[in-house]
């Protein structure tokens, strides 16, 4: 017999709308009904969960991140790799897109496969719902965290390789469109329905729009590592910006990026388009901020998600609801998951966040159980 839960007496975000004192029921790992239920509804065998003057709110979905716990995802073995997605999971995120930064080939393709052996082996973690290639075909100039070593021209044999040792579960790939061959590859990759992403990247705003009329839908992370915005000339910044169209991703840990920058980009991006991502180094889940390099340079975040909804908040002035779609409905309608992920409705996954009224992360709900 199936086993059926009810979450009860909480707020519920779906995030279209919200449901004061509302319930959420769940036969086996999905949602069956979302709503004001009937005890006439309520199957006789169920567990129940009472979560008064809490929040539920669907599972936090990263699509940017490199590690966790003291674990770099490039690089590291499989179980190393899971301890260090387990601590995305108890902050809320339920489903993810392990990010690869640039490395050698054969590193990378390690990478790759110890990746989809996690995804195929492991259940306890975040469902990896596909894989996030953060180089190696960036701008040398604007590397950021990247070695300059490895970064290369786009090569299209290499890319495939890519692609059958990840069993097509490449969904997103950093891009710079000023490189010799960007322009093509970006082609390539909306042709095998890779997300291309602008990223590391010295375009100009001209350059950066001929990638976007090219196959660019996303930012990588807006303003950090890219060409910025200067009133002559505005840049990659500016034309990811000002376009409808282009999702950006945004680290809004506080450091990444200015506080009135955050507020800049709620002001000009359609709430939709925004999406908030972590770019966690391997010390998230240690200490709590951005992480730099023995020279002092930003290389990641350490910031959960949870967390950068708080800033956000506190920042620009946004809603909890208006923001909330950054980590659920807007980074799985660009996957194109939305039907199953970013949602309390019937029929999606039961990934469940119960928050307090301070965004602490009270409990999760991944697949329908409890963690």
């Amino acid at each position: 017999m199936t086993e059926y839960k009810i979450i009860k007496n909480c707020d519920i975000y779906t995030p279209i709308k919200i449901i004061k004192n509302g319930s959420i029921l769940i036969k086996g790992e999905k949602i069956a009904k979302v709503g004001h239920i009937n005890e006439s509804e309520i199957p006789r065998e169920i567990k129940k969960y009472s979560f008064k003057n809490k929040l539920a709110v669907p599972g936090f979905i990263d699509i940017h991140l490199h590690g966790g716990e003291g674990v770099d995802i490039l690089g590291s073995t499989p179980v190393s790799i899971v301890k260090a997605l387990k601590a995305h999971l108890k902050n809320g995120t339920t489903s993810l897109l392990p990010t690869i930064m640039t490395a050698s080939h054969q590193q990378t393709l390690q990478t790759i496969k110890n990746l989809i052996h996690i995804k195929k082996k492991f259940k306890d973690i975040p469902e990896i719902i596909g894989l996030n290639l953060e180089g190696p075909y960036i701008s040398k100039e604007k590397c950021g965290a990247q070695s300059t070593k490895y970064i290369r021209k786009p090569s299209l044999p290499e890319m495939k390789e890519y692609i059958e040792a990840s069993e097509k579960s490449i969904k997103i790939m950093t891009v710079a469109p000023e490189i010799d061959g960007a322009i093509n590859f970006i082609h390539f990759l909306t042709e095998q329905k890779i997300i291309p992403s602008a990223g590391h990247t010295n375009a100009d705003y001209s350059q950066t729009e001929q990638g976007i009329k090219s196959g660019i839908k996303l930012a990588t992370h807006l303003f950090n590592a890219m060409r910025g915005i200067f009133h002559r000339e505005p840049g990659a910044a500016g034309a990811l910006l000002l376009n409808n169209e282009v999702y950006t991703g945004v680290v809004a840990d506080g450091i990444h990026l200015h506080p009135s920058i955050l507020k800049l980009i709620t002001m000009v991006k359609p709430q939709e388009k925004i999406i908030l991502i972590t770019d966690a180094t391997k010390f998230y889940g240690i200490k709590q901020g951005a992480s730099f390099d023995q020279k002092g340079k930003l290389i990641g975040s350490t910031k959960a998600l949870n967390a950068s909804l708080k800033n956000m908040i506190k920042f620009t002035g946004v809603t909890f609801e208006g923001i909330l779609m950054a980590v659920t409905l807007n980074p799985a309608k660009l996957l194109n998951i939305e039907n199953k992920k970013g949602q309390l409705k019937k029929g999606c996954d039961a990934d469940i966040v119960i928050l307090n009224k301070a965004f602490g992360v009270r409990t999760v709900f991944f697949k329908g159980e409890n963690l």
